[in-house]
This record gives structure tokens, sequence and C-alpha cells, in this order.
């Protein structure tokens, strides 16, 4: 059946009724209902909202910011999923407002969605916008008259805070801290020849005395009480959203518990907004929905989730639902069993492929077989079903199942029962394709034994931390698994490449689900397609990936540079705008998310330090409770001074940890903008900032309006206007950076390498100075120098005067007398900048060889018994107990006595017998040396050395190792029996048919096995097995 027809059907199979997309608490038959005063209430949360200090703009004019939404949709039946944006980022609630008193573009650091829109949408509005997302939140603030009134509010506020902030001065208002110790004020142009404008903050922030930012979010929330299990449940939820995954399971259990179905809706549609492919849950909603009774719910999240989540479980669920809704064993007509059947064509083309489909697969053939007609019969209806079952047989065969050799039995019953001649022939062209299954599926099977198929994703743990590794163990599986398609062990590459490139992007897919906070799985997704002539499902994939994970790095860069090579135009000035605003789109969303990152972290710091002076109150000049008694004031006065050590230890604590993670964030946002200046490179050149092509200066602008960087972007910066041919212009940024980072060390070296490389020698013993002088000038910052000095030493040993080395050596060995690298003499004659290094310093030339090159010689077994045989070793064992008063005499040498054979030995004649008594006679010798030092082993001889030079290193064998403690272990465990009679019977001793290989195997006319003879095998030679073991190369494998 074709494509097209099976798809009318099960839309049509979902759907009896029409209907409107509508937003919850408008038109929606799910209103919001009015909380209690004990319970939560998510709508009446409001984030408070850093307002920008001014109105520039920070990004290109045409930039659409990304926007998130909370709001419940719920799409009625007749309508398409795609209509629908395919996932959000699950971000926490903002407040988007309404104001058109701003300009239309703002920058990602201004926290603030905005856009105008003020009447709700129905479904026509809703399918023609162009930014849906921005579609349902306007339709969301205006579904009630209380957010209409915050709308107004918030919006008069905005105008009137942002109206009075372009009055102030911001020159030298930021609170920002800059790495290196940059300041805020920059007075000289960046760029070639222009005034700089004045510093913008980028974010409206208070103080406290001791510097710690404190911002309206930073206070800690009310306590709330014991019983208000769902106002607790949300707190967690908001505090770490797509990390508990355990309280968003519990506030659906709780509403669900309380038969609250409304409000459990609203969780499961702010749930799928975090977690939009979790299988499980959503199967639990359809479950919830049934228990309401609710038909068009359950069919309203067939329609958002079939054709998007390959999930077994899930299209199970619709097809119990299709079978319970359209009864075959009353359908005079036959159409129920058509749209059943169509259900099922369009479920096993979707997840057919899967291992685990094999139960689906055998479903569908008894629901073929108790159709109309007979298999075998005569008249159209009897061939029609015949046909069709055999090419349901034949395609469920070709696929590697749990079921796939049951599948090919009834197969081969199936084609043997209608005619012999014509099954054999259909049998042996379809016997190919089964055994190249059944052996996948064996492979397939011992690559995922360790696998665990899930559709809640986690959150990667840290490396180091618990869950790590296991973790990265189920990574390695997935990646596995991929690798093993890609190989193309069905062999479908050929002929059927579709078929191959479909069970690829599904196995993406189901690893996606499990791993949907692992951006490099994504990556490899995309890149598949994009491979493959699939540009479609790989800019869906990432689109669905920077949803997951919005501070993903990997995949935004690799959507802007997707955008940049498949965008296209004319060389105009709006073709070139628009392309820019194009490429800078996933860039902004990237630098939004981690300017939020950055204010999030502060936040959290502000009420992890509020916390601990509320947990730790200050009672050092508190005399009240002071008892008069010296022994217990001065035990208070104890316990007082642990309490302000632990304080003092847990804020620091706190202020390291988010020092690391602030730190972090920001290296990650000066990347970001680099990147971002070398595209706006590409595509507009050098531009000029405040224009319509700005550039790569303009990102440069923008980079210091945000704030939060460090100097890689000054560096950055510099050197891109060096090899775009401005280097006047890149002197003056250079210059610039030195000056707000004046004690940054890295960027004074590459500055420093830089002038170097340019032959500008002066200028960089400047700037070698003059920054060694400020970082000299105090101790903290004394060993910052390290890499300077040894950078500039080895300069100055390669193009310098011997004065100026000299003199330099001076100064680092008053500065740093216990570095070695220092004190030495020959570092300056290393060349570390060539090929390898080598210090000449160092070189032992041979002169004579005759003297300094001399072999070593290997003497034979008989030189060394010999010469073991004539030195004058005595070995103290021999010598009998010596004591202080009696001297050793020459008749204690038990060496120099005959030596008498032990008993039970035969002794040897003739010569052979004397090698052995010389042998037995200097064996103890030759284990020590001389006064009872151990000897140094002999060495190998030439044929020996030769045998271990030829043998294969022990990397290059793969093949199953002997471990003797397993062994052991099973010499010990084994059960032997005393006696040939306690044996088991021979017929126990026979694996059963079912489990021998190949089909069809009968083992009634079989002779019975005669019994092992177990003393013919004792009383084998050894030399009679050595053959077998020799011609197999791997005598241990199993």
């Amino acid at each position: 059946m074709a494509d097209g027809e099976a798809e009318m059907a099960f839309m049509r199979s979902l759907i009896e009724s029409g209907g409107s997309y509508a937003v919850a608490g408008e038109a929606s038959e799910h209103q919001i209902d009015t909380p209690s005063s004990d319970e939560y209430d998510p709508a009446q949360v409001v984030q408070d909202i850093p307002l920008p200090s001014g109105p520039q703009n920070l990004l290109s004019p045409s930039t659409s910011v990304h926007d998130h939404s909370h709001g419940v949709l719920c799409a009625a039946s007749n309508q398409q999923d795609s209509s629908l944006p395919s996932s959000t980022n699950g971000m926490t609630h903002t407040t988007y407002l309404n104001v058109q008193s701003l300009p239309q573009s703002r920058s990602p650091m201004d926290h603030l969605n905005s856009s105008s829109m003020s009447t709700p949408i129905g479904a026509s509005n809703l399918e023609n916008s162009a930014d849906p997302p921005a579609a349902l939140r306007s339709a969301l603030l205006g579904a009630s008259a209380g957010s209409e009134n915050l709308h107004n509010a918030q919006e008069n506020n905005l105008s009137n805070d942002v109206s009075s902030s372009t009055n102030e001065n911001m020159s030298n208002s930021s609170a920002l801290p800059r790495t290196g110790g940059a300041t805020e004020t920059e007075k000289s142009n960046a760029n070639a020849g222009e005034e700089t404008p004045k510093l913008q903050s980028v974010e409206s922030r208070k103080r406290s005395i001791d510097g710690s930012i404190v911002s309206p979010n930073s206070a800690i929330p009310k306590a709330r009480l014991p019983h208000d299990r769902i106002g607790i449940l949300e707190d967690r939820i908001k505090e770490d959203e797509r990390g508990d995954v355990d309280a968003w399971l519990s506030l659906i259990s709780e509403h669900r518990r309380r038969g609250k179905f409304d409000e459990a809706r609203k969780v499961f549609e702010r749930f799928f907004t975090v977690f939009p492919s979790a299988a499980e849950q959503w199967i639990a909603n359809i479950q919830m929905e049934n228990e309401a009774q609710d038909r068009n719910g359950v069919e309203t999240i067939f329609s958002k989730t079939l054709m998007r989540i390959p999930n077994i479980q899930l299209w199970s669920a619709y097809l119990d639902h299709i079978r319970r809704h359209h009864n075959t064993t009353i359908d005079p007509t036959g159409s129920a069993r058509k749209v059943v059947h169509q259900a099922y064509e369009l479920a096993l083309k979707s997840i057919g492929v899967d291992k685990d489909s094999g139960n689906l697969w055998q479903d569908f053939i008894l629901f073929i077989k108790s159709g109309s007609g007979i298999v075998g019969g005569s008249n159209w209806q009897d061939q029609q079903k015949m046909d069709v079952l055999r090419a349901t047989y034949q395609q469920a065969v070709c696929i590697p199942t749990q079921t796939v050799e049951q599948v090919w039995r009834e197969y081969s019953t199936f084609e043997m029962s209608l005619n012999k001649t014509t099954g054999r022939q259909f049998l042996q062209n379809q016997s190919p394709s089964y055994i190249t299954a059944r052996s996948s599926y064996i492979e397939l099977q011992n690559i995922t034994r360790e696998l665990r198929r899930t559709t809640m994703p986690v959150l990667p743990p840290a490396p180091g931390c618990e869950g790590h590794e296991d973790y990265m163990k189920q990574v390695k599986i997935w990646k596995e698994w991929i690798r093993w398609e890609k190989n193309d062990p069905l062999v479908l590459k050929g002929d059927e490449l579709p078929t191959y490139k479909a069970r690829i992007i599904h196995i993406y897919k189901q690893a996606l689900m499990a791993l949907q906070f692992w951006p490099e799985m994504w990556f490899d997704a995309a890149d598949f397609c994009f491979n493959n002539d699939l540009e479609d499902e790989g800019n869906e994939f990432l689109s669905q990936g920077i949803a997951a994970n919005p501070e993903g790095c990997l995949l935004a860069f690799k959507k802007a540079d997707r955008l940049e090579l498949t965008s296209t135009g004319d060389d105009g000035d709006e073709s070139v705008k628009q392309r820019m605003a194009l490429v800078r789109e996933p860039y902004d969303k990237l630098l939004e998310t981690y300017y939020d990152l950055i204010t999030k972290t502060n936040d959290r710091e502000a009420r992890e330090l509020t916390r601990i002076e509320l947990q730790f109150p200050d009672t050092t000049n508190d005399k009240s409770n002071r008892s008069g008694d010296e022994d217990d004031d001065r035990g208070l006065e104890d316990d007082q001074k642990q309490e302000l050590e632990r304080k003092k230890f847990q804020i620091e604590e706190i202020k390291k940890s988010s020092a690391i993670q602030v730190n972090l964030f920001r290296k990650t946002l000066t990347h970001v903008w680099i990147a971002l200046m070398r595209a706006a490179r590409r595509i507009q050149g050098k531009g000029k900032p405040h224009t319509d092509i700005g550039g790569s200066r303009q990102i440069l602008t923008d980079a210091r309006k945000g704030g939060r960087v460090t100097s890689d972007v000054w560096l950055a910066a510099g050197l891109l206007e060096f090899h775009m041919g401005e280097a006047e212009a890149s002197r003056r940024i250079l210059e610039r950076g030195a000056k707000l980072y004046p004690e940054d060390e890295i960027y004074a070296l590459e500055y420093v390498k830089h002038l170097v490389a340019n032959n500008d020698h002066t200028n960089a013993r400047v700037v070698f100075e003059t920054t060694v002088a400020r970082l000299c000038a105090k101790p903290d910052t004394l060993k910052k120098t390290i890499p300077l000095y040894a950078y500039f030493h080895t300069f100055e040993s390669q193009h310098g005067e011997l004065n100026q080395i000299m003199n330099l050596e001076k100064r680092m060995r008053d500065l740093f007398p216990d570095e070695l690298w220092v004190a030495s003499f020959s570092h300056r004659f290393a060349n570390d900048g060539l090929n390898d290094s080598f210090d000449p310093t160092t070189v032992r030339p041979i002169i004579s060889a005759a003297t300094q090159a001399r072999p070593i010689a290997i003497p034979s077994i008989e030189q060394q018994s010999n010469s073991v045989h004539q030195s004058p070793y005595i070995h103290p064992a021999l010598v009998s107990a010596a004591s202080p008063k009696r001297q050793l005499e020459e008749s204690d040498n038990e060496a120099n006595r005959p030596r008498k054979m032990a008993r039970g030995d035969s002794p040897l004649k003739g010569a052979a017998g004397r090698r052995l008594d010389q042998q037995k006679r200097s064996r103890l010798p030759n284990e020590l040396g001389f006064e009872g030092q151990p000897r140094p082993p002999s060495p190998l001889p030439r044929d020996v050395y030769f045998l271990l030079s030829i043998i294969p290193k022990p990397s290059t064998y793969h093949a199953t190792k002997f471990k003797p403690e397993e062994m052991v272990r099973l010499i010990r465990e084994t059960h032997i029996p005393a006696h040939v009679n306690q044996l088991p019977p021979s017929n126990q001793l026979r694996a059963p048919p079912h489990q021998m290989n190949g089909a069809n195997i009968h083992t009634s006319h079989m002779p019975p096995i005669p019994p092992i003879p177990m003393p013919h095998v004792l009383q084998m030679p050894p030399m009679q097995m050595l053959p077998n073991q020799l011609n197999n190369p791997y005598p241990y494998h199993r």
C-alpha cells in the first residue's frame, strides 16, 4: 500500500471530530484553576529579569532571539504534528513583555525576549506565524486579565528603567570583573581610528559591602510548610529542571493521587518541553487520559509523538488503542479491519527495523491469519490473503529480531503446505537473507548485552564523580552499535541504500532518547545525514540537539557552519546583511545561554552566602549568654570561635566553587565571541561598526559591551586584523588589550611572540619589561613571570647579545634561585623550536670505535660452566660456622671435598656422568656471587635473542588469552566422579534437538552416542596430542 494512503488511514484512525489549536487558559477545555493557599501556583511566580542598562543594539538588527514558552498547547485532532515546534530548550520560567517602545533587536545579555504581540491567535495564525513560540507566548500572556495587568505593569516599569538608564553615564559603572585586572573604562578605539563609544553595563546589579553580587533573585525563598508537598516539588524543579527527574515524576504522581488531572496535564506539558522523547512518560500520560475517559486527549498525544518518537512501547499502545475502538469481530463492511491493518503497516514502517520488534511482526502475522479467507484456497480472497501473508513473512525473516528463527519456521511450514516445488524455490531465495539476519542478531546481542535502552535521559555525570564510568560505558555501547550498523552486516548498501540509511537513522534516534544531553551523539547523527544527502534530517537533528543542549557549543558551531555553507546570494549589501543575520542566530542563542548561566551561578552563590549568614549568626559581642564563670565563658568563646571557623570555611568553599564555574563560563563565552568574529570576517570582512556591514569589528564592539570576556578576545581580534593587512589597527587593539589586562601573563606572552614573529624586537622588549616590572612588584604575581622569562631567555639566547643574556640570567637567578632551568648553562644552546629538541652540550662523540664501541661478547654455555668451575668462589652455605675464637681452615671448604650422589639416583657412566656431576657441583655457586651478593643473570644465547626479536608484540595478540586463575577455579569447582559408574547416562549428556544448529533436525532415527572411553584418554601418550595443538594457532580460543 502506498505511503500516502497509509498515513491518511493513520490520521483517520486517530481523528473523528474536527477542531482547532487552543491555548490553555483562553479557550481550552483545561482552564487554570485557582490554587489553594497551601499550594504552589507556577503561574504566579514571576522571575525577576535583569534589565538592560541602555538601548544600544548589541546584536545585529535582524537577529531573532530565541524564545522559550511554557504554555500548555492543546492541539486538536485534525492538526498535523509537524506544524508544532519540534522541541524547546526547557529553560526556567521567563516573563515575556510586549515592549514596542524599545528597539526591535536586543542583545543576548539583556535576558529579555521581546516581540510585538497583543492578541490571541487561532489555528490559522499559528500555522502562518513565522515564530510559533512567539505566537503561543502572546496567546498565553493574553489568556487572563491578571496576566494582562502583569504584562502592562512590567512594560511600564521596563520603559521607565530604560529611559532612566539612558541618562546615566555608564563609562565607569560596570561591576563585572575581568581576567587579569581589566578595567571597564575604555577611552581609545580598538578599531581603525574611530572613537570608542562609552562602555555600557550589561545588567543592572547592586553589590554588597564585601563585593559579592546581589540580584533580586538572590534572596532566599520563603520556607514552605512540611505538608506543602507540591510547593516543595515545584521549588526543586525550578532549581534544577533538567537534573531533578524525581521531582517531576513525584509532582505528576501527587497531582494524579489528588485527582487533579488538569494540573497533572500542565505538569506533563512542562515536563515534555524538557524531555520531549521520554516515551515512558508519554505512555503514562496516555494511561491518565484513558483513566479520565478522554479519547480526544489520547489521540492528541498520539498525533504529537508517534511520527517523532520511534518507540516500540508507544506504538504498541497506539495499536491497542486502535484495536480497542475498531472492533474487528463485528465488522460487516470490513472498514475496522482495514484501519487496523493500515495501523500495523504504519507501525512496522516506523519501527519494524528495530531488533526488539519481533513480537510486533508476529502480532501482525496473526492478525492477517485471522482475516477472512483460507490459505491455499482458490478464490481471489484466499489468493490475496496468501500474497499478503507471504510478503509479510519475507519482510520479517530479513530483519534481525528475537523471533527471526520462529518466523522462519512458520514461513517454511507455510510455503511447504501450499506447494512443495514452489515452496522450496521461495525458501531457497530467502534463505541467504534469513541466515544473515540470524547471525547478525547474535552479533547484535553480544554488542548490546549490557545496554540499557531507556527513554528517560539523565545529565552526564562529571568526570571522577559517581555514575561517570557507567554513563560513558553506555555511550560506548551505543557507538559500537552504530558502528556495527554502518559496517553494513545485512549487505544493504549496494541494492537497498534507503533501507541502509533508515536503519542507521533509527539507531541514532534510539540512542538520542537515552543520551539526549550528550551533544556529541547529536553531532554524529547530523554529520551522518549531511554526508548521505539527508539535509532535512540533519538540520532536524541539529535543531533538536540545540534545544536539548542550549549550552552545547559543538552543535551551535555546526549549525552556524551549515547555515554559512548553504546560504547563498548575490554580493549586495542587503544579501550579505541577511546572510550574516542568519549565521549569527545560533551564536546569539549560545551567548544568551552562557550569560544566563553566569547570572544564575552568581544568584546561587548569593543565596548560599545568605543562608550561611542566617545559619551562623555573629554572637561574638553578645554578652547576654555569659554566666560570669570564667571557665564557662572561656568554653563559650571556644565554641564561638569554632562556629566562626566553620562559617569561614563554608563561605570560602562556596566562593571557590562559584569562581571555578564562572571562570569556565567566561572562557567559553569568550571563545564563542571569537568564533562569531571569525564568521563575520568570512562573510562581511572587517566591516565598520554601527553600520549594516559591521563585520568583525562590530563583533568586537558587541563583545566589549557584553562584558564577561577574557583577554583572548582582544588577542584574537588583533591577530585577525593583522592577517587582514591592517597592521596599525592590530597594534592598537593589542595595546588596548594589554592596558585592560595588565596582569595577564598569557596575553603578554602571546603579544611578545607576535611582535617577535614580525621582527619588532624593540616593542617586544618593551612589552616584556613593562609586564615583568608590574608582576614583580607584587609577591602574589611573581610566579606569573616564569613563562615570560623562559620564553625571553630563549629569544635572547638565539637573537640577543651576550651581555643581555648574562644580565637576564642574573635577574632570573635572583628572582628564582630554586629553579633548575635558570642555572643551567646549556639551556641557551638547546634548540627547542626545531623539529626535535637537541642539546649539543650533552653529545658524547665516539672517538675510538675499538675502545668505546666494543660489542658485548656472548659466552657459550661451555665457557660459562668452565669459568664458574675455575672461579675461586666459596659458597657461604658450604662454609662451617665460624666464631671469633676459631679461624677458618682450608679443610672447611666443602667445594674441595668429593661430593656424594644422592640416593635413589642412577649414576651415569662416562662423559655424561661427569658433566652431570659438574653441573650439580656448580649449581649453588652459580646462584650467588662474591661475598654472598646475587649475581646478575647470565646473558642469553644469540639464537634466543634472535627468537625473541622476531616474536610479535603482546599487543598484536587478539585471541582469548589463557587465564590461570580461571582454570584453577574451573578445576576446583568441577565435580569429578570417583568411578566411571557414577557418570550420568549418555542420553542426559545429549543436547535437546531445539538447541542444535539448523532447522528441522530429527533425532528419532539417530543411533545413540556411545560413552566416551575415559581410561583411554588417561592412557594416551602426551605426544599424540601435539599435532592437534600445533595445527590450532590459538590453543586457548573458545
